[in-house]
């Protein structure tokens, strides 16, 4: 696959300020950018303005200052053919009052590079009723045709807004294939979430927003590169090794530390993504200089 970090800018935020009426502005000076290739992991506290960064990059909300770009165009003008070049699934939705196989329809006729083969397979493997009324369907089942849907619409960039909130552990299993087998070099797959363990095999790159700021953008390869998991007697041994991050376990603890650190146990297996959430919220500036420069 493509590196991301290296791959064309798609979309992008350069000194964008956006808040909501009588609130402190979420962004003052925003500056992100969206590479071809990958599925991004954004993660971020309740509040942290990961959804309306999502709107911001869809066109849905506009910037209050500074410029949002969406291939290239202003991200406002909602051109048709930029939007057909993008599908979003917002964490809250309504389905319309229309049967499965007219959405389908729809659909394919919005989205020129709509694969109705993968459409059909996604839903056989979600196990979605033929052709129900997408009101009549339960929530996870709606949610479910809107996954598939916005996969096989063909487009460059795929925006998910909490996916796996109402998908029981099965179809989260298949939602990790069906993202695997949609996404590739030339296409951009975002997933927003607060359910890390449900996506921590799957994103790459990982993104944390926090206070209005991106404190961590960078590829897997590049934090298992710049940091290292191990295990100390104690958490003051592991603050005396430049922790990142640290979490007790059963009368030891577990640390994320720079990989040129020094003392504890080496600890196999996957990152806890969680511990490197913590430590980006934390200690930002350090563990993204640890990965390899300043987000």
């Amino acid at each position: 696959m493509t590196d991301t970090m290296t791959a064309k800018v798609i979309a992008g935020l350069e000194g964008v300020r956006f808040g909501y009426p009588r609130r402190k502005p979420l962004f003052e000076s925003l500056d992100y950018r969206i590479r071809s290739g990958g599925v991004v992991g954004l993660l971020g506290k309740n509040g942290a303005g990961k959804t309306t960064l999502l709107k911001l990059i869809s066109g849905v909300l506009f910037a209050q200052a500074g410029q949002v770009t969406l291939f290239g165009d202003p991200a406002e003008q909602r051109r048709a053919a930029t939007l057909a070049r993008i599908s979003y699934i917002p964490e809250q939705f309504e389905v319309p009052q229309i049967r499965l196989r007219e959405y389908i329809t729809v659909q394919a006729g919005y989205f020129p590079r709509f694969d109705r083969q993968m459409m059909e397979r996604f839903l056989q493997r979600f196990e979605v009723p033929g052709n129900e009324y997408l009101s009549e369907l339960s929530f996870g089942q709606q949610k479910k045709v809107l996954i598939a849907a916005a996969l096989a619409t063909g487009a460059e960039l795929v925006i998910l807004d909490e996916p796996t909130n109402g998908l029981d552990i099965p179809s989260k299993q298949i939602f990790r294939r069906m993202v695997a087998e949609a996404a590739g070099d030339n296409r951009t797959v975002i997933i927003s979430t607060h359910q890390v363990k449900d996506v921590e095999n799957l994103i790459d790159p990982i993104v944390v927003l926090d206070e209005g700021r991106i404190v961590l953008d960078a590829t897997m390869e590049q934090i298992t590169s710049g940091v290292a998991m191990r295990r100390f007697a104690t958490e003051a041994e592991a603050e005396q090794a430049g922790a990142l991050a640290v979490e007790s376990y059963l009368g030891t603890a577990v640390a994320l530390v720079p990989a040129t650190a020094e003392g504890g146990e080496p600890l196999s297996g996957a990152l806890d993504l969680e511990l490197l959430f913590h430590g980006a919220v934390t200690r930002g500036a350090q563990l993204q200089a640890a990965c390899g420069g300043v987000a």
